[in-house]
This record gives C-alpha cells, structure tokens and sequence, in this order.
C-alpha cells in the first residue's frame, strides 16, 4: 500500500487531470498522425477470423455481430486510476474520465486498433489490440500501467554533462539540445527517467509488447536487459538532440543475465508509440565497469531498449470462458509472468468471438497466466501455469510443432461497498470521489464512485479479503481499510439490501504548504521601465501544466484542478495556501482575459523565461506560519489595463 502523502499526490493529480466530472470529457483533436502497423505479431488469423459470424454455433437464429469497441483502463504503480490521460487513436485524443477509463470504437474496416497513451508525470505507453467481430454488448479490454516519471535532475545544456539514475549514466555534450523549433537550448535544462530492469521491476509497466522490427526481415520477439524512457525538458517543452549529435548512454547489466562478456554486442532499440514496436537502431557493446554495462550511442531520445532477439518458442492456445455459463468471452486479454526467464507474454492479443487467442513463449520456459476483462475477473485461485515443451512451436507460423491449449474461466459476479463520506463536524459531504483499491491475483485493481447529496457512495467489487478507500475534496483527504471474508462473499448490486456497509469515510483537512509572489505591470519614465503594482488581479494555483488559454466561455475552472486562489493586494502582492503535495508541478496565472489581446493579459514570469509553472516545495508552510515559496513577480503589460 502506498502512503498517505503519495496517495494523497495520486489523488489529487487525478481530480486535477479531470475537469469533465465522472463522464468522459469532449474528444479533442491532437496532431498524431496514423501509422500502419506491421502485418507480423498479430494473432494467428485462424484463431481470430470467425468463418460466420452470423450463425449461431448451435444452428439456431442468426446472432447480430459488430466490431467490438477499446474499453481501456490507465493506471498508476499503486493501482489508482490515471483520470485525463490522453488516448490517441488515429490523430483523435480521447480523454479517460475519473476511473482511468474510455471507451473507443474502432475505424470502420480495421484489423487492428493501436493506442498511444500519455499522461503528465508519466513515461508514454501504447496499447495494440485486433479488432474482433462478436455479439453486440461485449467489449475488447485493455488495461494500461504507466511508469511514473522519477525527479527531474537540472543541468547546463550550454556545457558536457553527466547524469546518472539506477546506474544508468547519460553523457551529453555540451550545445546537444534544440527545442521544437530547431533552436539551440541555452541555459538550464531537465532530465526525467523512468527505467525498467527486468531483474526487479515489473515489466508490466513496458510501454508495449515485446516485439523488435529489425532493419531486414521478419518482426522478432525480445528479451530485455534494460529499458528506460529518458527525456529532457525546459519550461515543460520536450528538447530533442541537434541534428547529428549523439549522447553516449551506459545501461548496467544484471547478474542475473549470464553468457554477456566484455566485447560482446547487444541489439538497441527505440520504442515507436505509434508502431508499437522496437524498432532496431544500432548495437551496444557489453563493457567492463562497475560490473558489466551495454555502452550505447543514442541520436534521438524516447523509450529506449537493451536487448536480444528470442530464440525457438512455443505457444499456447488460450480459450476464455464464463465460470458459471461455460460461455466463451471475447475481448479479453491475455498476460503471461516468466518464471524460469525474464521476460513477459506480450498482451497485444484479444480473444476472438469464439474466447480464443494465442500467445508464444520462450521454448521450455514456464510462464503463468492471466486474463483481463473490464467485466470479468479471473475465477481461479492464481494465474495458470504452462510449461513448455522441447518442440517448438509459434502462433503465427504453421511450421513446427502444435501448440499448447489451456481454459481460463473467468466470473462477473460482484458485490457492493457502501458508505458514506462526511466533513470532520460529521455533515455528509457531496460530490466527493471515493476510490476503492483492492488486489487481485494479476495486481491492483480500482473503482470509483461519487458521493450523492447526503454523502453516501457505492462501490462494486469483485470478492477480494480487503478495500482500501481514499478520497480527496476541498483539500480534505479521507482513507479507510475494510476488512472483508471473501469465502462468504455473496452477489449483490448496489441499491440492493446485500451491500457491506463501510460505516463513516472522514474528510479531515491534511498538511499545506504555501506559495507567494507579486504581481506588477510598468510605465516608461525617462526611457526606464518602472514596476507598476497591480492589485485587486485574480491569481489562480492550477495543478501541473495549464494553457494560458482564453476561449470563448471559458471560466478560470475550465482550465484544470484549482488548488488555490485569491486576489492581489494593495501592493500587488499576493499569499495562497494550498494542498501539501510531493514532487509535483503548478501553474499560476494572475489576471483576466482581455477582449482584445486575450490570454496576453495573464500575467507571466518576470524571469527571461516567462515561465508560469513551478516545480512545488514539499515542505509544509502555511500563510499563517510563514515559509511560503518565493515565486518571484509576474509582468502584465500596461496595454491590458488602457481604457
């Protein structure tokens, strides 16, 4: 379980992502250009084509079939919903509501659905799912974890730099960088990393299958020594290296990887979001350090890979089916954990109309076996395992061996939660979200309610011994742990007699901290520009980046989460508590729109960069105490206020 403080930060990053309540905001155009997805990797499409969809099996009346939609969910390390990612699916951003979750249907005539994921504070990821033919009312799923992005480290780019995290090093010379423009980056800038080693960290969090695109010939399957995506930043902008500049990077290798010695070479890869594939770019040569690292030369920065092609495999048939009907179930994905390997069973495939797909695996390992389903969880007491055989065997070749077949069941039988959240005086709180996180045999898993007019709430849950409830609302937190007898868990549906009752969830004001700064405008004395203070200006603290936007019928709470806001003083100063958060990012914007030069009139950073966004204090402070963050003044030119 997470602490209370970074819950809290998780929390709050959701609310603050969301402005569309508990309902999916508006889809909004975003300049990502479709590609077209390599033809190998897919499921095998003996597996997948249904010969007739339209005749009952059972030689009964014709069954209505349709292109199944994406029911995908995006969550964090600790299990909580990623509300507001941005879900990009040919060109088109959908935006996930306050459980993490969107829904999208798939372009008419597609095979195959790919998805890039992004969220701020976390590494991007994609999801790529066949499109699957099946009764009307199912879905395919897809769950997507992201990796949260680690301390941002700052240094010069106008000189060499060396920076190190999780004994990954990245040297760059100096002058390596360029904004999105093309432009030399002067001054300071930031890295962020979020890395991936599979010998203790979870591949789950992988931004896509396993799946390498060499320069010539077929896709391969690949086994990783170390991922990372590594990115750099100033004033929130992505920087990319200048043209024909290279940055050496240095990745360590595991003990845990035998056969490496000093002098061999490892294939490097980068990660295409929009392929979901590595794709093949040079190779590393395995050097002696502090024990073995792969030395590498990168000339651009994302998701990058460490790692070889897979040897002969095997494969396993997987068929999905309902515990209680013995019905197959379509659209569910399928994961596989190594155990006698590192490496994962790539989820890019779905189960057809008839609960079928298929996965490979390395030849003679052992792996274990989950299925995941936005209405299903699975009715077992463990994943599945499957041990390979000496005959190889794959799914997407006819050559080989044959592969292995397994039968996962799965339930959708539920029961409630219910409760009721209230203030610290008692009074019934509404509008609150209530999460409650619980842990199933393929990880944490999460649902959301909101607390009506007399603050009570109900949660579905599948049957799990224990549910975490948290809920943040008005800088008030709440957290609660209900114990739960799984063995006599006993369907229920909220509003019905049968639901656990959670008793009293309290909202209790948490820690702050504070931010100040001062608000000016100028005048031009004797060719001198002197500071002019502006009070009575609204000044608005926004969670993580926000435009400076001003579109017609936008109110300051159509930007994002408010955190805090006030009015300028008498001196153009001005003093704001709010939220304690942890490694987080806010953005303050003073002042209103102008009729005529609009968002211009919204104060920026008196520093050479205009910045308005600022990496936040973790220290506790209140304006009452004392020891709020100097933001420096805000500049708003004198035209904004000329009658």
């Amino acid at each position: 379980m997470l602490n209370l403080i970074s819950k809290r930060m998780s929390l709050m990053m959701l609310v603050g992502a969301l402005a569309c309540g508990l309902m999916a905001c508006p889809s909004e155009q975003d300049e990502h250009p479709n590609t077209e997805v390599p033809d190998a990797g897919e499921p095998d499409a003996e597996l997948d084509a249904d010969p007739d969809p339209d005749v009952d099996p059972d030689g009964g009346e014709q069954v209505e079939t349709r292109a199944l939609p994406l029911s995908l969910k995006v969550q964090d390390e600790a299990g909580m919903p990623i509300a507001g990612a941005s879900v990009i699916y040919q060109g088109q951003a959908h935006l996930t509501d306050l459980g993490g979750q969107v829904l999208i249907e798939p372009a008419a005539g597609a095979e195959t659905m790919i998805v890039q994921i992004e969220a701020e504070g976390y590494a991007p990821s994609s999801a790529e799912r066949p499109v699957v033919e099946a009764a009307e009312g199912q879905q395919m799923s897809a769950l997507v974890r992201l990796l949260a992005l680690g301390e941002a480290q700052t240094f010069d780019a106008e000189a060499d730099a060396l920076l190190e995290v999780r004994g990954v090093k990245i040297r760059l010379p100096a002058n390596a960088l360029v904004d999105g423009e093309g432009n030399p980056v002067v001054g300071q800038a930031e890295m962020t990393f979020a890395g991936i080693e599979p010998s203790s960290d979870d591949l789950r969090f992988m931004p896509g299958p396993l799946i390498g695109v060499p320069t010539e010939g077929d896709p391969v399957d690949l086994l990783s020594v170390y991922m990372a995506d590594i990115t750099f930043w100033q004033n929130g902008e992505k920087l990319q290296l200048a043209e024909g500049i290279e940055a050496d990077l240095e990745f360590p290798i595991s003990e845990a990887f035998s056969g490496y010695a000093a002098g061999d070479t490892i294939p490097f890869w980068s990660f295409d979001l929009q392929q979901a594939r590595w794709v093949y770019e040079s190779e590393c040569e395995v050097v002696a350090g502090d024990g073995l690292v792969a030395s590498c030369q990168a000339g651009h920065f994302s998701w990058w890979n460490v790692d070889k092609p897979l040897g002969t495999r095997n494969c396993v048939e997987v068929t999905v089916i309902d515990s209680e009907s013995g019905e197959p179930i379509p659209g569910a994905t399928i994961e596989g954990e190594a155990q006698n390997y590192l490496g994962r069973v790539a989820p890019f495939g779905a189960t057809d109309a008839q609960g079928k797909t298929c996965v490979d695996f390395m030849r003679e390992g052992t792996i274990e076996l989950s299925a995941l389903h936005s209405y299903y969880y699975q009715d077992a007491d463990g994943p599945l395992t499957v041990v390979g055989n000496e005959t190889a065997a794959s799914c997407q070749s006819e050559e080989g061996g044959e592969c292995l077949q397994v039968t996962i069941e799965m339930s959708d039988t539920r029961s409630c939660l219910s409760g009721t959240v209230v203030d610290e005086n008692a009074a019934p709180v509404a509008g609150a979200p209530v999460y409650g996180l619980y842990e199933m045999m393929n990880g944490p898993g999460s649902v959301v309610a909101e607390s009506g007019a007399d603050g009570s709430y109900c949660l579905e849950i599948p049957p799990v011994d224990e549910v975490e409830l948290l809920s943040v609302h008005d800088d008030a937190v709440g957290q609660a742990v209900v114990s739960l007898d799984s063995d006599a868990f006993g369907e229920a549906a909220c509003g019905s007699d049968g639901c656990e009752d959670a008793g009293e969830l309290v909202l209790e004001s948490g820690p702050t901290t504070c931010v100040e700064g001062i608000s000016n405008s100028y005048m031009v004395v004797n060719d001198e520009y002197i500071a002019v203070p502006r009070p009575g200006q609204p000044v608005y603290v926004y969670l993580g980046d926000v435009d400076r936007s001003c579109e017609p019928g936008e109110g300051p709470e159509d930007r994002g989460q408010i955190l805090a806001e006030g009015i300028t003083d008498a001196n153009g100063g001005f003093a704001l508590d709010l939220p304690l958060l942890t490694d987080a990012q806010v953005t303050v914007l003073i002042g209103e729109c102008h009729e005529e030069w609009g968002p211009e009139c919204l104060a920026f950073g008196y520093e050479a960069s205009g910045s308005v966004l600022f990496d936040l204090q973790g220290i506790e402070a209140s304006v009452a105490a004392g020891g709020c963050q100097n933001l420096g003044e805000f500049n708003t030119p004198p035209m904004c206020f000329e009658e």
